[in-house]
């Protein structure tokens, strides 16, 4: 075993900068205009409904994070709760949902060429990946600190837009009424909350990180709560003003750049362009490369990888790690993939990778008794189980929506991923089981 450096812990103020950077990111900045087709006025309540679908969708981390914290909980939890196989199944199929990674990337690079007309988007977007990553490998605590100084200027641009766009709404045209909030339908208005709640996703990640966090059992479920309620509050705001300046026909669909023209001077537009359509897709990238490594980290020390891949740098990082998810987040920018293919095969894995978290939280009541019973968030067993078949029907319905858009080629490549990921884990299980054995 490599011997595992000691460094510095986060705290609660780090975990919060954290959780929104993660949130704040390339949801509110695309997805806005395209609920706004599909909503009208309802925008406003659709992120609030969002929102709250959020902290129900987080609700199996919460209690794995306060029951039994742990960096890279999800795959420790599959592991301790469901079995070794189980656990690399899981966080194979969260390599392949990181695809994701290149969408923030791309998004910046996107807002940044509407700055800087000419410049090459696959070049600033590779640009912003390396320049995270580097932040990243110089450790969690330089990651947290960037990410606070990224948010403050990202909050102050969303709060700008806000205040300026607040005098200009038409608020007669906001009444609370069926014919507003869901002028296309229930069925629209509902696809249009499923969207919102991944803008508002992500504050659950921070519990990846629980051997870097001060009073993990504590400190996690407040922050996930506390960072998506904030930044619900935000985006409310916004979508008044992105639903209630301009005439509906004229933003449905769009970015918010319409109406920040609108609502600004050039010089604050040009603020909030940088400082928060830019930023927020910054803060997303930074974010996520602080703790997605930790999962594969853990399996590649029980053996499922060669173990020199665990090993850290000075600063706590596991830098080989970290450079499968650089990859992961290169390839798609490199080799021009669409937006919308690496959006839905990266969240529907990511969903079936979830069913397996509900797996975990199933048995904690068999599995760790104690920790169960004396975890803040305990219920009877029979409360539990209700828990999580609600929890599997709504991801059920969830993933169902991502692949449903999926292509055929896209379709096939990842199933062969999981068929291909499934013979390996087949494969190395006699390996991790005889290392599992020489150790004991």
């Amino acid at each position: 075993m490599s011997n595992i450096p000691t460094h510095k812990k986060i705290k609660f103020w780090d975990c919060m900068g954290l959780a929104i950077g993660q949130v704040i990111g390339s949801g509110v900045m695309v997805l806005t205009g395209i609920v706004v087709g599909m909503t009208g006025h309802g925008t406003p309540f659709a992120f609030i409904t969002g929102a709250v679908l959020t902290i129900l969708l987080a609700i199996p981390f919460i209690l794995l994070s306060s029951t039994i914290p742990a960096s890279g909980v999800g795959y420790n939890s599959v592991k301790r709760l469901v079995g070794d196989r189980a656990a690399f199944l899981f966080i194979g199929m969260f390599i392949l949902s990181q695809v994701l990674i290149a969408t923030f990337a791309k998004g910046f690079a996107g807002y940044f060429c509407a700055v800087v007309p000419g410049a090459s988007e696959k070049i600033v977007a590779l640009t912003a990946l390396v320049v995270c990553t580097a932040i990243n490998v110089i450790g969690l605590h330089t990651s947290a600190k960037v990410q606070k100084f990224m948010i403050i200027f990202l909050l102050a641009s969303l709060a700008l837009f806000i205040g300026f766009g607040l005098p200009k709404v038409e608020w007669s045209e906001l009444t609370p009424t069926i014919a507003n909030v869901m002028p296309n339908g229930a069925q629209s208005f509902f696809t249009g909350v499923v969207l919102l709640s991944f803008a508002c996703g992500g504050a659950h990640f921070v519990a990846e990180n629980g051997d870097d966090i001060e009073n993990p059992s504590s400190t996690i479920p407040k922050v996930i709560i506390l960072a998506t309620s904030i930044v619900a509050v935000f985006y409310a705001f916004v979508g008044i003003v992105a639903s209630g300046v301009l005439p509906i026909e004229t933003v449905a669909f769009e970015n918010l750049t319409l109406v920040a023209k609108e609502i600004f001077p050039p010089a604050l537009y040009y603020f909030f362009i940088i400082g928060g359509a830019m930023f927020a897709l910054l803060t997303t990238l930074n974010g996520t490369l602080s703790w997605v490594h930790r999962g594969l980290q853990s399996a590649a020390r029980d053996g499922w990888l060669p173990e020199k891949c665990a090993n850290e740098n000075k600063y706590g990082v596991p830098v080989i790690l970290l450079g499968v998810f650089f990859i992961m987040g290169a390839f798609p920018i490199i080799t021009g993939m669409d937006l919308t293919t690496i959006s839905n095969m990266g969240v529907g894995t990511d969903m079936l990778s979830t069913f397996l978290i509900l797996a975990a939280c199933w048995n904690l009541p068999k599995m760790v008794p104690e920790e169960w019973k004396n975890s803040r968030f305990h219920m009877s067993d029979t409360s539990l189980r209700a828990v999580m078949i609600f929890m599997a029907l709504l991801t059920l319905a969830s993933s169902y929506v991502n692949f449903a858009d999926l292509n055929t080629p896209s379709l096939i490549g990842c199933g062969i991923y999981i068929i291909l990921l499934i013979v390996y884990t087949q494969i190395r299980h006699k390996h991790v089981k005889m290392r599992k054995e020489n150790i004991k």
